[in-house]
């Protein structure tokens, strides 16, 4: 920390600091105890500077010796400022200064704080200054702060007290607060209505790495312990085995498209998608690379020669090549030109083939339920659901043969089987006759903290209860279909997906729609492809973008039509906008449905449906 606060570190470790973490989120973007990837903006992390970490963590300007604040009266707090800076930046919260001022600090100017107030109890007030806390056995204590976003273990043990001190501070540093007295993640609030939907659409974009906890450590097999230990206090237990595939999934062939890595950069696409860039940045950057010439930056980025003429090329082509839309500039020539490389050499994906579905769909099998004591009871409750067409018959037989108030009480019974409710929340065990696997489980609050890999999303919930609404009408689209199935997917465990470019990570991603749908008539095939979950509209752009180049063709974007198994196969993406399709681009609105009627009317314009008459 001295070194840092004296501007006594490499520029070049500096940078190699930043590549090896926007490397460790994108090798592992999984969080440990939620099956959700933590998203984090590279490029943020790449601007990264000195100054940043002198103004956001230092508070401070300029470099400066660290000096050490005594509050009087307070043998249990020290603060640390820099001394060409007003505000200090670091509170140790410990059981006796005394220690640490003869043994730790010999040399460091020590001097007495103006103020009495103790820094540690005003850590949570928005006036406080304070961005590092030091301490040990005093974070057993009961105090609450919902500041703590990054933990760093120095030299912990894996004994029992070390394992106690982990489980308690970590429970300091999971606590959120987006909104005053509020302490729900935000897509919570948001689903809940507790918060402004101007202010989620804000914020969505960046509020989840705030809402989350990143654990470092000086040991790191001591770290992989303590991470284990955890895990070991979150008893939870398998439900995975008590869902069943649907009967019907052995009728028909349910099919999915595969791929392949490409030979070709993204570069020699017949249509690459642009790479957001602002101008200035552009207009530098080019220079930069005339400066440098083909030998030297050959030589300095280690790039392929075709990457090289592709440079020169894009350059020369810019419109086509890059989306001036970006309004902040890095004003980083060097970085920049680095990052174009990348761009222009990333591999791309092609598709390969359809092929049946085998382990593709495993997320059920995975659903875990946190609470011993309950196990037995929702376990029952699924079985119960998962029979529901023998229950109905068993039912419809004892119409007329029983009381009157008894075949009622039965009837309530029998409508009741799928609500489960615990810690005031509540989910729905469905029986739904097409889904690829029974039951479904639908989260019926906000929040499920008990259950995972379930639909618990606002956009998803509110998608099947209009499905469901939707199949009773007697003639909704897919009675004209020999048969039709779909199934939920989960983002993180199914390997169902589109590869698309994603400008934020420069590399081809995997977009994994929530749903998929399968439907047939006589040797035309339907994979049909929704995503209700309110994608933002750039976003949502690259996706469609990259499910045209490989699922359409022609200038009118026309669905392809793939052989399998004796199948025609055509294909299908719809989107459901949180906010309607009015401010949607023309050429994408028929990607785009508002309402179940919509929905029909863009399954129906596919070139599958017009012959299917």
């Amino acid at each position: 920390m001295e070194k840092v606060a004296k501007n006594e570190i490499r520029a070049d470790l500096l940078k190699k600091a930043k590549q090896e973490l926007v490397q460790e989120f994108r090798d592992d973007s999984k969080f440990e105890f939620e099956e959700l990837e933590c998203l984090v903006n590279a490029d943020l992390i790449s601007k990264l500077d000195y100054k940043d970490v002198l103004k956001y963590v230092l508070n401070a300007k300029t470099p400066g010796n660290i000096e050490v604040l005594k509050i009087p009266g307070n043998r249990n707090e020290l603060i640390f400022r820099l001394m060409t800076a007003e505000k200090p930046f670091a509170l140790i919260k410990i059981g006796d200064i005394s220690g640490w001022l003869k043994d730790k600090l010999e040399g460091y100017e020590i001097n007495e704080s103006f103020e009495n107030e103790s820094y540690f109890r005003r850590i949570n007030r928005d006036d406080s200054d304070i961005n590092i806390l030091m301490g040990s056995r005093s974070f057993y204590e009961g105090w609450d702060s919902n500041r703590p976003n990054v933990l760093l273990f120095v030299n912990i043990g894996v004994g029992k007290d070390a394992k106690k001190f982990v489980l308690q501070s970590v429970g300091r540093g999971v606590r959120i607060e987006p909104q005053k007295n509020m302490r729900k993640r935000l897509q919570n609030l948001l689903n809940a209505k507790k918060v402004k939907e101007l202010l989620f659409e804000k914020v969505k974009n960046l509020i989840l790495p705030i809402e989350s906890l990143f654990v470092f450590g000086t040991n790191a097999e001591n770290l992989k312990e303590i991470i284990a230990t955890l895990k070991a206090e979150k008893q939870d237990k398998n439900l995975g085995d008590v869902f069943i595939l649907n009967p019907e999934v052995q009728k028909h062939p349910l099919l999915i498209p595969v791929y392949k890595n490409s030979e070709r950069i993204f570069a020699e696409e017949k249509d690459p998608q642009k790479y957001p860039v602002s101008r200035k940045d552009f207009d530098i950057t080019s220079q930069f690379y005339e400066f440098l010439g083909d030998k030297v930056a050959v030589a300095k980025y280690d790039c392929e020669v075709k990457v090289l003429k592709k440079t020169k090329e894009s350059f020369a082509e810019k419109e086509r090549y890059y989306d001036f839309g970006e309004k902040n500039s890095l004003f980083e020539p060097e970085i920049t030109l680095d990052r174009i490389f990348d761009y222009l050499g990333v591999k791309s994906k092609e598709f390969e083939k359809f092929k049946e579905l085998e382990n593709e769909i495993v997320h059920f099998k995975k659903v875990r339920f946190s609470d011993g004591e309950k196990y037995e009871e929702i376990k029952k409750k699924i079985e119960e659901v998962r029979h529901f067409p023998e229950r109905q018959k068993e039912l419809d037989k004892q119409y007329g043969k029983i009381p009157r108030k008894e075949f009622e009480r039965q009837m309530t019974l029998f409508e009741q089987a799928g609500n489960f409710e615990m810690k005031n929340q509540k989910i729905r065990i469905k029986y739904l006759a097409n889904h690829y696997y029974l039951p479904v489980i639908v989260s019926e609050t906000e929040k499920i903290d008990y259950l995972n890999h379930i639909i618990n999303v606002d956009s998803e919930i509110r998608f099947i209860e209009q499905l469901e609404e939707y199949l009773a009408k007697p003639n909704n689209i897919f009675t004209q279909f020999d048969w039709w199935m779909f199934s939920k997917l989960d983002q993180t465990l199914d390997e169902v997906l589109i590869p698309y470019y994603n400008p934020k990570e420069n590399r081809i991603a995997s977009f994994k729609p929530d749903f998929i749908f399968w439907a047939q008539k006589g040797r035309r095939y339907l994979v049909l492809f929704v995503d209700p979950k309110g994608t933002e509209h750039a976003d949502g752009y690259r996706k469609i973008d990259g499910y045209s180049r490989i699922f359409e063709i022609g200038e009118r974007k026309e669905s392809r039509d793939f052989s399998c198994s004796g199948f025609v196969i055509n294909t299908k993406l719809l989107l459901k906008p949180r906010r309607g399709i009015a401010e949607v681009l023309d050429n994408y609105k028929k990607y785009w449905f508002d309402n179940f009627k919509d929905f029909e009317e863009k399954i129906k314009a596919t070139a599958f449906t017009e012959k299917l008459d």
